[in-house]
């Protein structure tokens, strides 16, 4: 199943602040998905907008996703322009998601779904990876709105849709009041609009929706071996040393390991037999790391290859990806000489957007401003 964070914001087309400076600080400030949504405004300013939001994220390591509402017209001109959007999201009356998918550039594009009856949850095409459920309750925000759901029809939204594996996530009228209950419904994501604006830290809301989320539905079961994976300078020793110390384990950083049984740091390794062999001793060494519980910190390419996410699902750990923006992490690295892939900003932003799909395939941790000891604090109260 798709793994999606636990608020998904969406634009606000009716504020003054353009759509494409709302994806940015919202970016900026931890959000790793964000939904381009731009009616009532015209074509052109949408594509002014969505165009210049793609480029910003483009250029900033591929952070945030963005998700195109609607406009298959607009999602098509930007995957010409090399700008393929994360995903798109169609309504019931929109373009069918198969046929979406068969626009040019668009055949990886996520698509997802607003349903709201049982039929519909039904009859989602396989082409669906995520859908939202709702509205659950009225929303200002969208005027024309199916009648509200309420809590029984997105349990029984959710539950339907979970048994095809594929996420839903809550929709419509939504505020950190609903949040629990919306999880404990079956919820997996929170779509909101007003909320988010409501809140002066926007971040400070993500926190406690995230964290709401991990009291239902903690991201890892106990006695689990942890696998942390994400960007250079992400701070995964860090928190994977917390962690480990909370949860009474070993901790083990593979970098770490790979440099103690090669007797030479990694900027070596990579100089003298280059990156190939550096992975190759990657896939070598992780299995036996993953014996016993654990936390287990991974370099930054280790979980794009398939062999070591076969090796820690074989394993029975939990994958989580510590989803840090790439500004941040540039902040704390960046012209590093022990880091042989921070030579400048540009090579590091590019290699960063490279790896997100893989990253993305493992359950997210964001921080949001906070602490590598905060998160494993908040990680360790699930």
């Amino acid at each position: 199943m798709l793994h999606l964070p636990p608020l998904y914001p969406i634009t606000d087309p009716t504020r003054s602040e353009p759509l494409s400076a709302q994806i940015r600080r919202l970016g900026e400030v931890g959000f790793p998905l964000v939904q381009f949504r731009g009616k009532p405004l015209d074509a052109k300013t949408q594509w002014v907008e969505l165009r210049t939001a793609l480029i910003e994220a483009q250029e900033n390591g591929g952070w945030p996703f963005i998700c195109v509402n609607d406009r298959s017209d607009l999602a098509l001109l930007a995957a010409q322009d090399g700008l393929a959007p994360w995903g798109l999201h169609l309504g019931q009356s929109d373009l069918p998601p198969t046929e979406a998918r068969r626009l040019p550039g668009l055949a990886g594009c996520h698509v997802g779904a607003s349903t709201h009856d049982a039929a519909e949850w039904a009859s989602l095409s396989e082409a669906n990876d995520h859908a939202g459920v709702g509205p659950v309750f009225g929303t200002p925000t969208k005027a024309d709105h199916a009648e509200p759901i309420g809590l029984a029809g997105l349990r029984e939204g959710c539950l339907a849709l979970r048994a095809r594996d594929i996420p839903p996530i809550a929709i419509g009228g939504l505020t950190l009041e609903h949040a629990q209950a919306c999880f404990e419904a079956g919820a997996e994501s929170l779509a909101m609009v007003g909320e988010v604006f409501r809140w002066a830290d926007p971040a400070a809301l993500g926190w406690e929706v995230q964290r709401l989320r991990w009291r239902v539905r903690p991201p890892f079961q106990p006695g689990q071996t942890l696998v942390l994976v994400g960007g250079m300078g992400a701070g995964k020793s860090t928190l994977g040393r917390h962690l480990a110390e909370g949860l009474d384990r070993p901790f083990h950083d593979l970098d770490k390991v790979i440099e103690a049984r090669q007797g030479r740091p990694v900027r070596e390794i990579f100089a003298e037999e280059g990156e190939a062999a550096f992975r190759a001793l990657e896939s070598e060494l992780l299995p036996g790391l993953l014996t016993g519980p654990a936390v287990v910190a991974l370099g930054g390419g280790a979980w794009e290859s398939p062999t070591n996410r076969a090796a820690v699902a074989a394993a029975g750990a939990a994958p989580l990806w510590l989803a840090q923006s790439p500004q941040a992490a540039w902040a704390r690295v960046g012209l590093d000489p022990r880091r042989p892939l921070a030579a400048d900003q540009a090579t590091f932003m590019a290699r960063w957007a490279q790896r997100l799909p893989a990253w993305s395939l493992a359950t997210q941790l964001l921080p949001f401003g906070h602490s590598s000891q905060e998160l494993a604090l908040a990680l360790l109260d699930c």
